[in-house]
């Protein structure tokens, strides 16, 4: 994906995701947890955060899977008192992060999210990054 790509992105974050209900931001992130966009009503830093946290919750999540021979993780649901937290695969190595609020609907999140998810499928995958090789002749995570 190029630079000009992902910087293009956050305003489509914001123009499928920003005006529904509830919904407090959301960041589109590689599957090593590298943030690739985020909307505007989540700043740099704490886009960061949560795009490195929804990586290591969905790398969790895909261990449970194979543990449990169920078969892929499609998504996954965190449910708070103050809200919810939703991520689904959102192309090759990448993955969507949406935050709300209690009020929202993650039904309706979940729909909006997969509306922006094939409509951009193509354009939002990402190579996996290269590993690097150690001294010792091994490759590095």
């Amino acid at each position: 994906m190029t630079t000009d790509t992902r910087a293009n992105l956050g305003w489509l974050l914001d123009e499928h995701l920003g005006s529904v209900p509830g919904v407090r931001y959301a960041v589109l992130l590689s599957g090593d947890g590298l943030l690739m966009a985020r909307t505007e009503s989540i700043g740099q830093d704490d886009a960061e955060k949560l795009a490195a946290i929804s990586s290591t919750l969905r790398a969790t999540a895909k261990v449970w899977d194979e543990e449990t021979g169920s078969g892929g993780v499609r998504a996954l649901l965190i449910e708070s008192t103050n809200g919810f937290g939703l991520t689904t695969a959102a192309g090759k190595n990448t993955v969507l992060s949406v935050a709300t609020g209690a009020e929202a609907d993650p039904g309706l999140v979940s729909q909006q999210m997969e509306r922006l998810v094939m409509r951009l499928r193509e354009h939002l995958g990402t190579e996996e990054r290269a590993r690097l090789p150690q001294p010792d002749g091994n490759s590095a995570a």
